[in-house]
């Protein structure tokens, strides 16, 4: 194996390094030479060989991921974008790292999560150093941690590392196009602008030339070809991509030669017609004509009666001005004194109302006063009130429990017995007080002074109550004794009052003889009067108890009656003194509001007759006004007709009265009749020249007038825009005619040589796949002695070329409108419109419906397409892939990059040695993966990576642990690591015993 270059032309992928990503805590896996990658699913192998797509193609984000990498699964399955940023930028600490190699230097792209999440982005720095100055950051390999497969960097954070690399000279590349320029174009004279070229494309790195390399790119990473369209995709793009001038584009526009055959034709349909419209023509001209100059009569009479009722309504609107300022003076006037006159019957009517109020008032007070004294008269003279309002209390108390009696038989019953034991028991008092005032004999205290008595009753009780009668000397000795006392504040006191001794407890109980018979006498009087009233009480009580229901409700009505009457009389009573001093206030009020009501109605009185002035006034104004109003009405009238006619949206005047200098008229019916008249024969004239106008437009003569012909007016302008372009074409009709012929033969040229160019593309990809089979008959594999491309191009391509074979493309006359058809819809299906160029390019992915591979058995002559193992398909594939990446490549450059290659355990060793040697042939690698250790795979390439050997207890994240780099990369027999400096087992070296369990 030669992978020895020269170092000026040499482009060469060093290594790949993982860093907390897919299921990798670090993991460093050189890619510049043979490489095996071995280990259980789920490890991320086929993950691993994917990310290089990452690399291999200018993206920045998993949008579109699909038709973007083609990520697949070993099930075949596609993984969606947001899965996929996910799995390889899980988190801000993640990296994946590609050391390459150009002539210029070693460098790093280090790619790492981008700025939006929500849109899946990465992005680049690019850092002119080996892979061995940046390592320091990622991973500690030689920390004795996890069992000696080194420790994370804990202080590594995203910004931390972006900082470091750009102090080490790394930059961004941010944008689509700056990363087609730095990493895909070699610049060899240039180490600034080529510091970081990573893939030299031939032509640079042009929207073809990336095209081409995408699709090879996929090719790689479906190298069985177990898509149908991987082959023809990228073949097609392929050969677009290696045109290198203009001129080599299929570069034609089928649609333009029939739309301009569609063209050609609606003109000369349009030719005919305008012939067939010659005498339709010269009535419509005759009919313009002839409206034009009614026109302008009628414009000229408009404009003059316009200007005139301008004119009369500028004079009526300063008379009305002036009338209305009248009838609005003459109104406010009015109004004024209406509201003085209604102000002061509204004053009237108050005072008047308050007056009445007032009347009433006095009224009842002294009704309630002259009830108070009635009352009052209905008792003995000088008898106190609060007696009187006794004697009514105990009226009602009477009358309410005679009421209750009638409501209440048991009541009845009890108030008959309380009375009758009331009754005896005053008669007895009554007895008694009626003996002891005829039989009553004098006391010891009788003759003595009613002062002196009252001392000696005070001291002893029974004084006044002993009868008998004193001797002069006891009399005498008596009233020396009472002297030696005096009664105050209620109390007995002992000599002088300023030091006589007070006798607290002795309370002062006056002794008045005739005093005590006359309170006798009036207990009895009194006694004798509750007497007599129990007596009817209890008399009127037994008659109630056999009265009727009938008898029992009118005396109830009566008791209630005489309750209410007895209330009255009280509540008078009580309220006579404040009644008294209320009339005589409101007296003095009612005769101040008496006066003012007389000065209120003589005010009325005034403001009546004031009203009634400007109220005749005022009517007068309004009849000035509605006359110069009604003139304003004629000419308003007027004016709206004129509107009408000069505004209306079906304006025959066409703006003319605008322009033309008006003459003072009559402002009379007669002139707006005769205008009315005038402007409907100008209306009826021009519709007959619409009407005609609007056959010729239906006629298809002037273009784009299809739907103008439908119109229900036109304006002036647009009939005599009309009126001039068919006047042109009308006057210029032979001239058309020439014309035509003369682009129906310059159209048939025309799309003769568009049909060579189609017939080329045939040839193009007969040549390309010609040049594909000289180089891919240098390789034998298995038993095949010799491999060939085949194609087959699409049907409808085929037919086409057939039916433009049996044209006349170079007649006098337009082709058949079949032909025409089949060229628009080949193009709708086969070409593509190009943005950077002008014109639309034939999409050779379309035409070219398959390829497939066909064979030479060895030892036998005939070719057969029938399908070969899926191990053979993959060697032929990849002879086809290194023969398609030498043309895009550089010339002068030679790469050293992977061939990626899955499932690679499924080729037989001839096969495996085969891939080995084509790969080697253009300075390739093989970069493959296998579930299990095959050791004939250890054998043909002698580099391998068993994944999963190591894991790491402390890693960036517990689901990413796999560890590998070159200081941990086998087994020693008891178990310890085994650190070597070299990541590679050299072929056909025996493997040791550990190695050979694996």
């Amino acid at each position: 194996m030669n992978l020895g270059f020269d170092t000026f032309d040499t482009f060469r992928f060093k290594q790949l390094v993982f860093v907390n990503s897919a299921a990798y805590a670090y993991t460093q896996i050189r890619i510049d030479q043979h490489t095996a990658v071995f280990g259980e699913n789920n490890l991320g192998k086929t993950s691993m060989l994917n990310a290089l797509k990452l690399f291999l193609l200018p993206e920045v984000n998993f949008r579109n991921c699909g038709s973007k990498f083609n990520f697949r699964g070993t099930n075949g399955n596609l993984y969606d974008g947001m899965a996929s940023f996910r799995y390889y930028f899980p988190e801000d600490r993640a990296f994946i790292i590609l050391e390459a190699e150009n002539p210029h230097g070693d460098f790093c792209i280090v790619l790492h999560r981008g700025g939006a999440t929500d849109k899946m982005e990465y992005a680049r720095l690019v850092v002119p150093c080996p892979y061995a100055r940046l390592e320091p950051l990622f991973w500690n390999v030689n920390a004795n941690d996890n069992d000696g497969v080194g420790a994370p960097v804990e202080s590594m954070t995203l910004q931390g590392v972006k900082t470091t690399l750009r102090e080490m000279g790394g930059e961004p590349l941010s944008d689509w196009k700056t990363i087609q320029e730095r990493l895909f174009t070699n610049q060899p004279y240039d180490k600034k602008a080529g510091r970081y070229s990573l893939l030299p494309l031939r032509n640079g790195a042009g929207k073809r030339e990336m095209d081409a390399w995408r699709k090879l790119v996929h090719l790689a990473f479906d190298i069985s070809a177990s898509d149908e369209r991987t082959l023809p995709d990228t073949l097609a793009t392929i050969i677009e991509g290696q045109k290198s001038r203009k001129e080599e584009e299929l570069q034609l526009d089928l649609n333009a030669i029939v739309e301009e055959a569609y063209q050609l034709r609606e003109e000369g349909d349009r030719i005919t017609r305008i012939r067939n419209a010659s005498d339709i023509w010269e009535k419509f001209d005759e009919s313009f004509q002839y409206e034009t100059q009614l026109r302008d009569q009628t414009a000229k009479a408009y404009a003059d009666l316009n200007e005139s009722v301008e004119v009369e309504e500028e004079r009526l609107k300063e008379a009305l001005e002036i009338a209305s300022r009248a009838l609005t003076e003459a109104e406010d006037q009015e109004e004024a004194l209406d509201r003085i006159k209604r102000d002061c019957d509204k004053a009237v009517t108050k005072t008047d109302a308050e007056v009445g109020a007032d009347r009433r008032l006095v009224g009842d007070l002294r009704k309630d006063i002259n009830a108070a004294y009635a009352t009052l008269n209905e008792f003995p003279d000088g008898t106190p009130r609060q007696e009187i309002i006794k004697s009514l209390d105990e009226h009602i108390d009477q009358q309410s429990q005679t009421i209750k009696g009638y409501d209440d038989k048991a009541v009845a019953q009890q108030d008959y017995t309380r009375t009758c034991e009331r009754l005896d028991k005053n008669m007895r008092i009554a007895k008694q007080l009626d003996e002891q005032l005829t039989n009553r004999t004098p006391t010891l205290l009788d003759d003595l002074s009613v002062s002196d008595a009252s001392i000696l009753n005070s001291l002893n009780r029974s004084l006044g109550t002993t009868h008998g009668v004193l001797t002069q000397e006891q009399k005498q000795a008596f009233t020396q004794f009472s002297q030696q006392f005096l009664s105050e504040d209620g109390h007995l006191v002992l000599g002088d009052p300023q030091e006589g001794i007070a006798l607290s407890d002795i309370r002062y109980q006056e002794y008045n003889a005739e005093k005590t018979r006359e309170d006798l006498q009036s207990r009895l009087d009194e006694l004798n009067a509750t007497i007599a009233q129990d007596k009817k009480q209890r008399d009127k009580l037994l008659e109630e108890a056999t009265m009727g229901p009938e008898e029992i409700a009118r005396r109830r009505n009566r008791a209630e009656k005489e309750l209410g009457n007895a209330q009255k009389d009280k509540n008078a009573l009580n309220a006579l003194d404040a009644n008294l001093k209320k009339l005589d206030s409101k007296e003095g009020e009612l005769r101040e509001k008496e006066e003012t009501l007389e000065e209120l109605k003589r005010q009325y009185g005034i403001a009546d007759v004031q009203w009634k002035e400007a109220a005749r006034n005022h009517q007068k104004a309004g009849q000035d006004h509605k006359s110069i109003q009604g003139q304003g009405q004629q000419t308003r009238s007027i004016r709206q007709r004129l509107d009408r006619i000069g505004k209306d949206a079906n304006n025959v005047l066409e703006g003319r009265h605008k322009v033309i200098k008006p003459t003072p008229c009559e402002v009379s019916e007669a002139n707006i009749v005769a205008l009315e008249e005038s402007v409907d024969n100008l209306s009826a004239q021009r519709n007959r020249a619409h009407e005609q106008l609007r056959k010729l437009l239906t006629m298809d003569i002037l273009s784009n007038t299809d739907s103008l012909a439908h119109l229900s007016s036109f304006t002036g302008d647009q009939v005599a825009e009309f009126h001039e372009q068919l006047k042109a074409v009308f006057d210029n009709l032979d001239t058309q005619e020439a014309n035509y012929r003369h682009q129906v033969d310059r159209h048939n040229k025309t799309t003769h040589s568009q049909v060579e160019i189609l017939r080329s593309a045939k040839q193009l990809v007969a040549a390309f796949i010609s040049g594909i089979n000289a180089e891919m008959g240098q390789f034998s594999i298995s038993d095949l002695d010799e491999v060939r491309v085949d194609y087959k191009l699409h049907p409808r391509f085929e037919q086409l070329l057939a039916d433009l074979e049996k044209a006349d493309l170079l007649s006098d006359e337009l082709q058949d409108h079949k032909v025409y058809e089949q060229l628009k819809a080949f193009q709708a299906d086969f070409f593509n419109a190009d943005a950077r160029r002008t014109g639309i390019l034939l999409s050779l992915d379309k035409i070219l419906a398959g390829v497939h591979y066909k064979y030479r058995k060895r030892g036998e002559e005939g070719w057969t397409t029938n399908a070969q193992s899926n191990g053979t398909t993959m060697m032929i594939t990849t002879n086809l892939l290194s023969v398609l990446m030498s043309r895009l490549m550089d010339g002068d450059a030679q790469v050293t990059m992977p061939l990626v290659m899955d499932e690679f355990g499924s080729l037989a060793t001839q096969n495996m040695r085969t891939a080995r040697q084509i790969a080697e042939q253009h300075g390739y690698c093989l970069f493959v993966a296998n579930p299990n250790r095959d050791s004939k795979i250890t054998q043909v390439l002698g580099n391998y990576v068993h994944l999963g050997l190591f894991h790491a207890t402390q890693a960036y994240a517990e689901n990413r642990t796999v560890v590998h780099h070159g200081l941990c990369e086998s087994l020693a027999r008891k178990g310890t690591l085994t650190r070597q400096t070299a990541d590679t087992q050299i072929e056909g070296a025996p493997l040791s015993k550990e190695e050979a369990d694996l």
